[in-house]
C-alpha cells in the first residue's frame, strides 16, 4: 500500500513525497458488522495503519481522521477522494451506536480502537 498525498506526481515516490508501505493482516472474527484484525506493520510507519485500513473500506472504529472518505450507496462502501473528504467525526449507523451504548452525540468522544499487542525488536 502506499500512504496517499494530496496531488502525487508520477515521480512522487522516487522523490520521497510519499512512502511506499507494508502492512500485513489477519481477521480473527467478524460479528454485526464488525470486525477484530490483527495487523503487522512490516514497515516503520505506525501511522500506516489506520491508512490502510481505510483504503481496504474498512476503517478503524473511533478513527474521525480518515473514516470519512468510505462512503455508502444502498449499503456498498466505497472510497472517496481525499480531496473532497474534509475530517470529520466518523459516522456510525444506528445499530451499531446502540451495541456500543453510544448516543450520536457521544460519538465525537469515541476514542480510536486501535492498540499495540506486542512490540518485536530485531
Amino acid at each position: 500500500q502506499v500512504v496517499p498525498v494530496l496531488t502525487p506526481g508520477r515521480y512522487s515516490l522516487a522523490r520521497k513525497e510519499v512512502k511506499n508501505t507494508l502492512t500485513r493482516y489477519r481477521v480473527l472474527g467478524a460479528a454485526g458488522g464488525c470486525a477484530l484484525v490483527q495487523l503487522q506493520p512490516k514497515t516503520a510507519f505506525p501511522e500506516q495503519l489506520p491508512v490502510h485500513l481505510t483504503l481496504l473500506l474498512c476503517p478503524v472504529l473511533g478513527d474521525h481522521r480518515h473514516s470519512s472518505r468510505v462512503g455508502r450507496v444502498l449499503g456498498v462502501p466505497f472510497l472517496l477522494p481525499p480531496e473532497s473528504t474534509p475530517t470529520r467525526t466518523q459516522v456510525l449507523d444506528e445499530e451499531l451506536l446502540g451495541r456500543l451504548g453510544l448516543s450520536p452525540q457521544q460519538l465525537q468522544r469515541l476514542p480510536l480502537h486501535l492498540h499495540l499487542q506486542q512490540l518485536e525488536l530485531p
